[in-house]
């Protein structure tokens, strides 16, 4: 037996490069495994349920120094593939950060870790919202909403309502701005003008490419209002603020839920019901992320000899995964053959 046989045959070693099995289930997620996903460094679990990722003792202790350091499996996203926010943003992610079809030069890895940060962060104001909207509900039927004898009647109410605005504008904020960082990784001219400096940079194209720009129009005005209203919540003043509002009741007798309204001079939003604020929005910014994915990358696609490949957007009939839209394919006379 050579040195190296006999390096190699130390019990750590045994441990670490025999066989063996994870099982991925969690007090509160035993739901089916739907796919395993693979990128940087890490290897991903996708259940209807949630995300988990992998770590093997190896990536832990990589000099094999304690026999005992076990293989992990953690939660990185609360959502799963039942979930078709997760399938328009995450796993479309990663169906189209291939380096086998686009050009060298991005760091693909690195983009789909921040489509990860991305789909954390809008799971956060996603809990939000429903934790907002299940304590909304639960204070309703705590209540007699019935106007007393003595014409008086006690009104629900839900606590901190002006923080929970606050936080969902913060990590919708953080979900953009993280969309963004891709954007500067596939447009390196992009820079400190924000989102309008990538409406420059497309608007200065010789060649129609495709409708980006008039994509850009239609969503750089809620891209700025998200900023804004982020900007509101952390740096208020007079022309600058939310102004938000408790269940209360109208001249009709009406019981009103609590409401949101964005004093801002150039994105005011008028006061409307939080929950079907944040819902409206959260839903603008999963449309959003999908989108641009598709657009960022069907503008980098390395040349194919022979074969013109774009990112197409699948009907349903032709989708691997329904809540994943666009891949790869190339267009015939009659159909969408599908590539890669």
């Amino acid at each position: 037996m050579s040195k190296k046989d006999k390096a190699n045959n130390q019990p750590i070693d045994r441990v670490r490069d025999g066989a063996g099995s994870l099982k991925v289930t969690t007090p509160d997620d035993d739901s089916a495994i739907t796919g395993m996903l693979t990128f940087g460094n890490g290897l991903y679990v996708v259940k209807e349920k949630g995300i988990y990722e992998i770590k093997l003792a190896d990536q832990i202790d990589p000099e094999r120094k304690n026999i005992h350091v076990p293989n992990t499996i953690q939660r990185v996203l609360p959502y799963g593939s039942a979930e078709p926010w997760v399938g328009a943003v995450f796993l479309t992610g990663h169906e189209l950060l291939k380096k086998e079809i686009l050009n060298n030069g991005i760091d693909l890895d690195k983009a789909m870790l921040i489509v990860l940060e991305i789909a954390q962060n809008i799971a956060s104001a996603k809990e939000v919202l429903e934790v907002f909207s299940d304590s909304q509900r639960s204070e309703i039927e705590k209540y007699d909403l019935k106007v007393s004898k003595n014409r008086s009647i006690v009104l629900p109410s839900v606590n901190g309502v002006a923080n929970k605005c606050k936080e969902f504008f913060q990590k919708s904020d953080h979900a953009l701005d993280g969309l963004f960082k891709i954007v500067k990784l596939f447009n390196p001219n992009v820079g400190k003008g924000g989102w309008k400096s990538l409406q420059e940079e497309v608007e200065k194209e010789h060649n129609k490419i495709d409708n980006f720009l008039a994509t850009l129009e239609n969503i750089l005005p809620f891209l700025q209002f998200v900023r804004n209203s982020r900007n509101c919540v952390e740096h208020p003043r007079a022309d600058q603020r939310i102004v938000t509002t408790d269940f209360r009741i109208n001249p009709e007798n009406q019981l009103l839920p609590p409401s949101i309204e964005v004093v801002h001079p150039k994105t005011h939003q008028p006061p409307m019901p939080v929950v079907e604020f944040m819902s409206q929005a959260v839903n603008s910014i999963v449309d959003i992320v999908e989108v641009m994915l598709a657009f960022l990358c069907n503008r980098q696609i390395q040349p194919i000899e022979g074969f013109p490949v774009h990112v197409h957007f699948f009907p349903e009939n032709q989708r691997r995964t329904q809540s994943i839209k666009y891949g790869y394919g190339i267009a015939t006379e009659k159909n969408i053959i599908r590539f890669g």
